[in-house]
């Protein structure tokens, strides 16, 4: 169903002061992932109020402009051809995990930037587009899990342990691991550190940040441990996370 889909172009916006987006009408598809700030959006008489997380799609041939100023704003964008609406029960969602699509963003980005062959900079569209499209369709899980999962996801910058998630959210420990089993196959700890290492990866992809700034971001003391930390659940080391993505393209217009 993908495989239609051709790459015009990828971005990240970045505003400079107050930033209202221009009235246009595009002859390609374009989705808009917000990362910072709000995007103030009309789309087909609609009015959007886009905040981190937030995707948007715009279609061909309608009309959309900014109706109201914000001021840092950042956000990245993706142009693409396709004969059909590939995301057309995706109009506008909020993703629970962004970080993959912030991961292939960068990817798709410094594709651009060392002029990889069309095929690949199409393969990593595509990518961005079915992730989007998986995250619209995931299913509902127990009250239960969510609730565990948004308290886990709202903490994760800090050492929590499975003990203090339960006696937050009110259920024993065990009976929470088991839970997490049977939906996930991993137990809450598990669960804890990879929320850890993907607010990690979301700070260093996202800001400009010393390593050191990011280690007490994320709740580390121990700045050795940081480093530990992230090389036993990543394979590598920060700083060869970071140089992954070391050339972007930026837009501030």
């Amino acid at each position: 169903m993908f495989e239609q889909v051709k790459n015009h172009h990828a971005g990240k916006f970045v505003s400079k002061g107050e930033w209202k987006h221009p009235n246009k009408v595009l002859d390609t598809y374009e989705i808009i992932f917000v990362t910072k700030g709000n995007v103030y959006i009309t789309k087909g008489g609609i009015e959007y109020a886009l905040e981190a997380n937030d995707v948007i799609l715009l279609e061909p041939g309608i009309r959309h402009f900014g109706y109201k100023t914000s001021t840092h704003t950042e956000f990245f964008w993706l142009h693409w051809y396709s004969n059909t609406n590939l995301l057309e029960n995706t109009n506008h969602i909020t993703l629970k995990n962004p970080y993959h699509i912030n991961l292939y963003f960068r990817q798709l980005m410094e594709a651009q930037v060392m002029n990889k062959p069309a095929e690949i900079i199409d393969c990593l569209t595509r990518l961005i587009l079915l992730e989007i499209s998986i995250n619209a369709k995931q299913p509902n899980t127990s009250p239960i899990v969510e609730k565990v999962r948004a308290w886990i996801q709202a903490n994760s910058n800090s050492p929590i342990t499975t003990e203090e998630v339960a006696k937050q959210v009110g259920y024993n420990a065990d009976y929470l691991n088991r839970v997490f089993k049977a939906n996930f196959q991993k137990t809450v700890k598990q669960y804890i550190d990879e929320e850890r290492i993907l607010y990690i990866k979301t700070l260093m992809l996202n800001h400009n940040l010393p390593l050191k700034v990011v280690a007490r971001r994320s709740g580390f003391a121990d700045y050795k441990y940081f480093l530990k930390f992230f090389k036993y659940h990543e394979g590598i080391t920060p700083t060869e996370f970071s140089k992954q993505f070391s050339k972007l393209y930026f837009n501030s217009r």
